[in-house]
């Protein structure tokens, strides 16, 4: 089946792979209408002209199996990240090619909004749970400045070294002193009571 039946669900030209979007030769080859061994030749030359930081980071290479006839070979593919993809076919033209290229933009941008959505509530939320005879009874996220600990070692992580800041052991002595001061009043008036 050619790719360009595909165009109508551009999302299927672009994959989740790990945290990142990501697309391949063979996929672009397709889609393009171009022979893959003439999409691997540009990719080598990309790689072989642009940094290695660029193309280390945007291209990765895969050994296949490909089966032609009867036979089976050896081969390779790309995968690419959106900016490798964008680097390839830069050099693609005509009014064709500038629709295949925003219908895979726009294949990258809602995969990226997939991936967003699908990571972004549980990669840093943090939560604490009540448990009650083998059972959550309640939850709550925590933010990631926020720690629970018991009274006992409250104290040893104040004491701990950069656990906090200057700035925040000045205020906790500040309101450490208020309270000592509160109850010491307070234990003055019962005193006198008696």
């Amino acid at each position: 089946m050619h790719a360009l039946t595909n165009q109508n669900h551009p999302t299927q030209l672009v994959f989740i792979n790990d945290k990142q979007t990501i697309t391949n030769s063979q996929v672009v080859a397709d889609y393009f209408g171009k022979k893959h061994y003439n999409v691997l030749r540009k990719i080598d030359e990309i790689i072989t002209d642009a940094p290695i930081e660029f193309t280390s980071t945007h291209f990765r290479v895969h050994a296949v199996k490909l089966r032609a006839g009867a036979v089976n070979r050896d081969s390779k593919i790309y995968e690419m990240t959106k900016d490798g993809f964008m680097f390839l076919v830069m050099g693609f033209t005509g009014a064709k090619a500038a629709e295949l290229k925003i219908n895979f933009i726009n294949a990258f941008n809602e995969a990226q909004k997939r991936l967003s959505r699908t990571q972004h509530p549980f990669e840093r939320q943090r939560m604490m749970f009540t448990w009650e005879g083998g059972k959550i009874v309640s939850s709550q996220p925590i933010d990631d400045d926020q720690f629970v600990t018991s009274r006992d070692k409250l104290v040893q992580y104040m004491r701990e070294p950069r656990f906090l800041s200057l700035e925040q052991l000045l205020e906790i002595s500040e309101a450490a002193n208020q309270q000592i001061a509160t109850l010491a009043r307070l234990a003055e008036k019962k005193a006198r009571l008696r």
